[in-house]
């Protein structure tokens, strides 16, 4: 019974390690190393503003209210938050390289 109280103690151990991980895992398709000057960040991506708008717009209509590049999880993208014609603000996040809609979520 020991045996088994120990080897639930170490799975839920092992939880917040796998969770610690998978948030460092990229989700985007450039992976700048090192540390990477917020200023440099227009010369790395792939797509303009205007199109990650656009691919933004395409998934969630409405009107763009801000838009920033930046660093998440290891991956450059544009946060992108949108309102939409029921007053909701939703945040969607657009690979600077490929333009994929990477993660749509309340802005």
């Amino acid at each position: 019974m020991a045996v088994g109280c120990l080897a639930a103690l170490a799975g839920i151990a092992a939880i917040p390690a796998m969770a610690q991980m998978q948030e460092t895992v990229p989700i985007g398709s450039i992976h700048p190393a090192g540390k990477v000057k917020r200023a440099d960040l227009p010369t790395l991506a792939k797509i303009s503003l205007d199109d990650a708008m656009k691919a933004a717009e395409a998934k969630v209509p409405g009107s763009v209210i801000s838009a920033d590049l930046k660093m998440k999880q290891g991956s450059l993208l544009y946060a992108i938050k949108i309102v939409g014609a029921n007053k909701t603000v939703v945040g969607v996040d657009i690979d600077a390289g490929d333009g994929k809609v990477l993660e749509v979520g309340k802005g």
